[in-house]
């Protein structure tokens, strides 16, 4: 199972970044985790405008009940 973790920072503060976590999942496969996160990026970028942009994401790797 994996939990999606999106980063996406201001383009006019480049420093200034936030993480977005996925409340959807988790997901069983590495592929459904990566799909959620482009969905999420796409989603950041409607909801906060031209101000932030999706940079990164991860999929971690959950051990046992925990998210």
């Amino acid at each position: 199972m994996f939990k999606t973790i999106v980063l996406a920072c201001s383009l006019l503060v480049p420093d200034n970044c936030l993480e977005f976590h996925d409340t959807r999942g988790p997901y069983e496969t590495y592929k459904q985790c990566q799909t959620r996160a482009y969905e999420m990026g796409n989603a950041i970028m409607t909801l906060q405008g031209n101000e932030m942009r999706p940079k990164a994401f991860r999929c971690d790797k959950l051990v046992g009940t925990k998210l």
